[in-house]
C-alpha cells in the first residue's frame, strides 16, 4: 500500500518544511473494505481508500495541528503554514513537549499476502460457501466480512520513524431459522493469515446453534456455572482491561482491586483466580500486532497477571514522571493474550455437572463504575448443561456481573482463538481469547432476545 521509503519521503519533507522548535508527523493511509450479506444474499460490497498526514508543530510551549489529505508540495506547505499559524495563536502549555528519538522495533510481518489479497472475489467465495451450508441446513445466513490494509507511521524532528503496515480480515455470521425462533453466532476476527478463516466450519457452527436453540425452555434466574465461548469471554474481559492503567488504579477514584485509597495497588498480590494469566505478547505469530508502543517507544512483552497475581500496571510517560516510575513499554490494548490450554469446549462441557453454555453477549452497559459491575444479555443460543451433556436450549437472561469477580471464579480455560474484545469487528483490539468456565455467574432476569 505505502512502502517504508514512500512514507519516509513524505514525513521527511514535512519536517524539513516546518521551521519550528519541534515537529511531529502522523501518517495513516490504506484500504478499508467489506462484504455484507443478509437473508442469504450479498447486500453490499464496500471499499474506501483514504490517507491523511497530521502535522503538529511546536513553538516553545505552544502547538498547532493540521491534517491534510493531498501530498503534493503545495498542499504540504499550506498544511505546515496553517499549523504554524495555529501554534502562534495557541495558549501556552505548562510544559514543552518531550519527543522520542530514534528507536529499534521488533520486526513484525503483519501484511501477509493472504490478507493483502483478500479482495471481493475471495470474500464472495467465502459467502458462497457459507450460503450453501445455510441452504443445506435450512437456515438464513447474515454476515460481515471486513478487510483492512493500512499503513501507519509516527515521525518527528528528533529522528523517530515508527512505521507499521498490516492487513487483516474477519468473518462473522449469524444464522437464523426461517421462522425466527432460533439463532446462532460464529466468527473469527482480526486475523492476518486469512487461511485461518474457515467459512464452512463457522457456518456449520452457527447453523447448528440456530437449529438447536429452538423451543427454549424456561429456567429460573439465579447464580450459575457458565461456560463463556471466546466471543462473550472477550467482551467480558474488555470490561476490565482499563483497570491495569496506573492512572485508573492510583488516581483519585481509588483502587479497583481492594476498594482502598490511592497508592494501594497490590502488585505482587493475588487478585484473580489461579487460572487467570494475562499478558501482552509482542510479535505473537497469530496476532502480529504493532511493535510500536505509546509515545513511539518499542512495545515489549508485559505480564499483567500471572496465575491470578497482579504483576504490572501500565504507566504512560506523563503519569510515570508524576509517580517517579518507568513508562510501561506496552498497554493492554496491544497484543493481548489470555493464556489457555488445549481443552476444547466439548471437554469443558463434559467436566461440568450443571451450568449454562453462553455463546454471545450483547447490549453490555455499566451499572456501578467503582466495582466495574456491568449488565448485559445473552443471545444467539443459550444451552443448559447437565451431567456433562447439553440438555437443551433455555430462554435468554439478563446478567449483572463484575469481571473482577468473574475472573476470580474461573475453574477452567480452553483453547485460545483470535477475537475482538470490543463491539466492532474491523478496528484494533483483537486478542487471543479462550473459552472460560466461571462459577456463580449471576443471571438476574429473563430476556426476550432470540
Amino acid at each position: 500500500m505505502y512502502s517504508r521509503d514512500e512514507v519516509k519521503a513524505i514525513t521527511d519533507k514535512v519536517i524539513d518544511m516546518a521551521k519550528a522548535d519541534a515537529v511531529e508527523v502522523e501518517f495513516n493511509g490504506g484500504e478499508r473494505s467489506a462484504t455484507r450479506f443478509a437473508n442469504s444474499n450479498i447486500t453490499a460490497n464496500m471499499v474506501q481508500f483514504d490517507r491523511t498526514v497530521a502535522i503538529t508543530v511546536y513553538l516553545g510551549n505552544k502547538s498547532g495541528t493540521v491534517t491534510v489529505r493531498d501530498f503534493d508540495d503545495a498542499a504540504l506547505k499550506q498544511g505546515v503554514a496553517d499549523a504554524l499559524k495555529r501554534a502562534s495563536e495557541a495558549r501556552e502549555a505548562s510544559e514543552a513537549p518531550v519527543l522520542t528519538g530514534p528507536q529499534e522495533y521488533e520486526p513484525v510481518d503483519a501484511a501477509l499476502p493472504s490478507g493483502v489479497n483478500y479482495g471481493p472475489a475471495e470474500r464472495a467465495r467465502a459467502v458462497r460457501q457459507s450460503l450453501d451450508i445455510c441452504a443445506k441446513k435450512g437456515v438464513l445466513g447474515s454476515g460481515y466480512i471486513p478487510k483492512v490494509y493500512q499503513t501507519t507511521c509516527t515521525a518527528n524532528s528528533k529522528g523517530l520513524f515508527a512505521y507499521y503496515q498490516y492487513a487483516e480480515a474477519s468473518f462473522i455470521l449469524t444464522a437464523r431459522t426461517k421462522d425466527g425462533g432460533g439463532s446462532g453466532w460464529a466468527g473469527i476476527t482480526g486475523v492476518k493469515d486469512t487461511g485461518l478463516i474457515d467459512p464452512v466450519q463457522l457456518t456449520e457452527t452457527a447453523a447448528d446453534k440456530a437449529i438447536k436453540s429452538q423451543k427454549a425452555r424456561a429456567l429460573e434466574p439465579g447464580r450459575y456455572t457458565v461456560i463463556l465461548e471466546p466471543r462473550p469471554a472477550a467482551r467480558f474481559l474488555s470490561l476490565m482491561t482499563g483497570l491495569f492503567n496506573a492512572r485508573t488504579v492510583e488516581g483519585p477514584v481509588g483502587n479497583y482491586f481492594s476498594g482502598k485509597e490511592r497508592g494501594t495497588t497490590r502488585i505482587g498480590e493475588k487478585v484473580f483466580g489461579e487460572q487467570f494469566t494475562l499478558k501482552s505478547d509482542i510479535g505473537n505469530p497469530i496476532l502480529r500486532q504493532s511493535p510500536i508502543g505509546t509515545d513511539g517507544l518499542p512495545a515489549r512483552d508485559v505480564p499483567w497477571v500471572e496465575k491470578g497475581v497482579l504483576r504490572n500496571l501500565y504507566y504512560d510517560r506523563q503519569w510515570a514522571i508524576r509517580e517517579k516510575k518507568e513508562p510501561t513499554p506496552s498497554s493492554t490494548s496491544n497484543s493481548l493474550v489470555l493464556e489457555g490450554s488445549n481443552m476444547t469446549i466439548a471437554e469443558m462441557i463434559k467436566s461440568t455437572r450443571r451450568g449454562l453454555l453462553v455463546t454471545f453477549f450483547w447490549y453490555i452497559r455499566p451499572v456501578d463504575q467503582p466495582s466495574l459491575l456491568n449488565t448485559g444479555m445473552t443471545r444467539d443460543g443459550l444451552f443448559l448443561i447437565e451431567n456433562g451433556e447439553i440438555a437443551g436450549p433455555v430462554q435468554n437472561f439478563r446478567w449483572n456481573m463484575s469481571p473482577i469477580v468473574g475472573f476470580n471464579n474461573i475453574t477452567a480455560v480452553g483453547t485460545p482463538v483470535p477475537i475482538h474484545t470490543g463491539e466492532s469487528y474491523d478496528g484494533p483490539g483483537t486478542a487471543l481469547e479462550q473459552p472460560v468456565r466461571i462459577e456463580d455467574f449471576y443471571m438476574t432476569s429473563v430476556s426476550p432476545a432470540v
